[in-house]
């Protein structure tokens, strides 16, 4: 790409350009080879990626030669290549009337003109293609979606054609230029390319089916259920035919031969995972129509379930009709579990199963599951980031960093920054309680820059920072934007006020901490409020023993001891014995 001062350049080097030009001709050396010296030398700038020096280059090229193709091209490819589409296209336009018989050149166009949809443009170049090209059967099979699309029905069935005599006869061409037969309304040449079809692949019963299907769809069932007819006699089982007889029973309201053909595929040991879904599909599109009809896809459920597994199909289908029918949670996880017993690895059952323990708080569950993903999915963070948090809570902070850290060296650019910033933001909390400041600071860092308003992020690293003392301005901008986004939340409310606090700044640090622990609240509101932690009332206590209010700092650090969670500082005891504040070490 282009360098910050790659314009002044380019004016330098096409001053030195002429210059150059000048002296070559004075030299007596031709227009031609000029042009051919400055081709070559765009051509050296553009694979070293200078494109803006390749650009002047080729613009020159021009300046000797107006109606260089190749120049051209290239021009337009560098314009292309900077998002200048219509310029780009123009350029390469100009190369093709300069050098119609091209093939790289026109390819590049009809790209261009498909790109945009437009059929109209594209479909002259790429019959320019075709006679430069004629055994290329996929610019006429291109040529054919183009004719379909603008209705010149006439020319595509010429061009598929044209791709017979290039590969033969295929099921493919002919069921395609019947449908277009069949679109002009010439229904005897249309039923012509089914007949073709089945004399030319007579043993294959799969294609008979097919042209069954086409007579069905084209109105003559009599034709249909003859070849259905003729196929059931040599291959009565084969699955294709009976889709297509139940499509019939169906369409002609013979519900209970349907209804046995369908159970026939359901039911059947052999029937492949895929035709057992299918059929499934069309048991529960019954029910999303009639909601009586629950409890028979419930049965097949069950009859389904209690065979071995094979696969987890089945299971994943239930699961979608348990949330379809809005079934209790648990129900839906215990289908989740028994799809991971069939398949361990699977990513939907994981996910599902990892989202519901973290909602239910449930850290052995989140463990497992997260260890399952780690180990059939380790390039997938969100596992390390679910088991990094379990471990921490049970206070395995080294597993936990471990954990956090391989999750992290697996980081892609297409991760979502997120969830990267909540990797590194919780990896800054773990090291910080293990006593590791800088690197717990590092890791906040770390985690926002992918994500610079990771709020809980945002929070600890400001509170810590007070804690120490250190970057109280940097504490306090980071802390202000939490209670920004979140006004409501006395977390981030005690940290900004404690931050405040800590700055010596106690009237305004009493105003957000005022918020958190109203003293005006009776001590059983107070104590019975379970949002307060014993920490939280200790703070308002040594903001209010700062402003002149002795009495209420007493009362409030008094509250705090009975609260009795293990979050107060050690010097509680004191505070409230000498009846003063003492600063924490």
């Amino acid at each position: 790409m282009p360098t910050p001062h790659a314009g002044i350049f380019s004016i330098a080097l096409r001053k030195f350009l002429i210059i150059f030009a000048l002296s070559l001709r004075a030299l007596g050396i031709g227009a031609q080879s000029t042009f051919d010296y400055f081709y070559l030398e765009a051509e050296k700038c553009r694979l070293q990626e200078d494109y803006s020096s390749a650009m002047d280059l080729y613009r020159h090229c021009l300046d000797i030669n107006p109606e260089a193709p190749e120049a051209l091209y290239n021009i337009g490819l560098l314009h292309l290549y900077l998002h200048s589409d219509s310029l780009g296209t123009a350029y390469i336009r100009r190369a093709c009337e300069h050098d119609a018989n091209n093939p790289y050149y026109l390819e590049t166009l009809a790209a261009l003109y498909l790109d945009k949809r437009d059929a109209e443009a594209a479909i002259p170049v790429l019959e320019k293609m075709t006679t430069l090209q004629s055994r290329r059967s996929d610019i006429l099979l291109q040529l054919v979606q183009l004719y379909s699309t603008v209705g010149a029905t006439d020319k595509a069935i010429g061009a598929l054609s044209r791709i017979e005599l290039l590969e033969g006869p295929s099921p493919q061409v002919s069921v395609e230029k019947f449908r277009l037969y069949k679109e002009k309304g010439q229904l005897d040449s249309a039923f012509v390319q089914l007949e073709a079809l089945c004399a030319d692949a007579p043993h294959d019963m799969n294609l008979r089916v097919v042209v069954g299907n086409l007579y069905m769809q084209a109105g003559d069932t009599v034709k249909a259920l003859q070849i259905y007819d003729e196929v059931r006699r040599q291959e009565p089982t084969i699955t294709s035919l009976q889709l297509a007889m139940m499509d019939y029973y169906k369409d002609s309201g013979q519900d209970a031969l349907y209804n046995t053909m369908r159970d026939s595929l359901l039911f059947h040991s052999e029937s492949p995972a895929q035709l057992r879904v299918l059929m499934l599909r069309s048991y529960i599109a019954d029910v999303q129509r009639d909601s009586t009809y629950a409890p028979r896809l419930e049965a097949a459920f069950d009859t389904l379930l209690a065979r071995p597994q094979q696969d987890a199909e089945v299971l994943i289908m239930k699961a979608a009709y348990q949330v379809y029918s809005k079934q209790p949670q648990e129900e839906l996880m215990k289908t989740m579990r028994q799809v991971l017993e069939v398949d361990p690895g699977n990513e939907t059952a994981l996910r599902e199963l990892l989202q519901y323990y973290a909602e239910q708080n449930d850290g052995k569950g989140v463990e497992d599951i997260s260890r399952r993903g780690l180990n059939y999915h380790p390039e997938e963070i969100a596992y390390a980031y679910y088991l990094g948090m379990a471990l921490a809570e049970q206070k395995k902070l080294t597993d936990a960093a471990e954990v956090l850290q391989q999750g992290l060296r697996v980081r892609t650019d297409e991760m979502h920054p997120h969830l990267v910033s909540n990797v590194f933001g919780v990896l800054g909390d773990i090291y910080y309680q293990q006593h590791k400041e800088q690197e717990a600071f590092a890791a906040y860092d770390s985690a926002l820059v992918y994500m610079e308003d990771n709020i809980m992020c945002l929070n600890n690293y400001a509170y810590y920072l007070s804690l120490k003392g250190e970057q109280l301005d940097k504490a306090e901008e980071m802390s202000y934007r939490t209670i920004r986004q979140e006004p409501e939340n006395i977390t981030y409310l005690d940290t900004y006020a404690w931050i405040l606090f800590m700055k010596g700044d106690y009237a305004h640090a009493r105003t957000y901490m005022d918020k958190v622990v109203n003293p005006e609240k009776t001590d059983e509101e107070l104590l019975s409020d379970e949002r307060l932690m014993g920490n939280l009332i200790e703070h308002s206590g040594d903001i209010y023993a700062h402003v002149g209010e002795p009495e209420t700092a007493l009362r409030l650090w008094k509250l705090a001891w009975q609260k009795g969670d293990g979050t107060c500082t050690p010097q509680l005891r004191k505070k409230i014995k000498r009846k003063k504040y003492i600063k924490t070490p």
